[in-house]
C-alpha cells in the first residue's frame, strides 16, 4: 500500500506494509504513483486547483486503485477533479482516515 502525504503534514505514525511518500509539490505525484504500482492513499489537502487536472490523469492511468483523502469535509456535490479520477473519497476525518484506510483494506 502507498501513502502520498505532502511535506508538511503532520508526522504520521509507522503503518506497517505501507510505503509512505511526502510529495512537496504536487507536480511530484504523477511521478510517485507511476515508480510505485501499489493501491493508493492521497492526502490531497495540498493539491490546488491549478494542478488537480494533471494529478486526476495520473490517478487515471495508476493501474491500481487511488483512494483520495480530504482532512476537511466536503458536500460530496461540488465538482473534484480528484474525486471524478478516484477510485473512493473520504473527507472529513483527517490523518486519522488513513489508518482506518489501511486497516480496511488489508482485510
Amino acid at each position: 500500500m502507498l501513502v502520498l502525504l505532502p511535506a508538511d503534514a503532520p508526522e504520521a505514525p509507522a503503518w506497517p506494509a505501507t510505503e509512505v511518500h511526502r510529495y512537496s509539490s504536487p507536480l511530484d505525484i504523477p511521478g510517485i504513483l507511476a515508480s510505485l504500482p501499489l493501491p493508493a492513499l492521497l492526502l490531497r489537502d495540498a493539491v490546488p486547483q491549478a494542478h488537480a487536472e494533471r494529478v486526476a490523469a495520473a490517478i487515471r492511468e495508476h493501474p491500481h486503485p487511488v483512494i483520495v483523502v480530504a482532512s476537511r469535509p466536503w458536500d460530496g456535490e461540488t465538482p473534484d477533479t480528484l474525486a471524478a479520477a478516484a477510485r473512493g473519497v473520504v473527507a472529513g476525518f483527517g490523518l486519522g482516515a488513513i489508518a482506518y484506510l489501511l486497516d480496511l483494506l488489508r482485510s
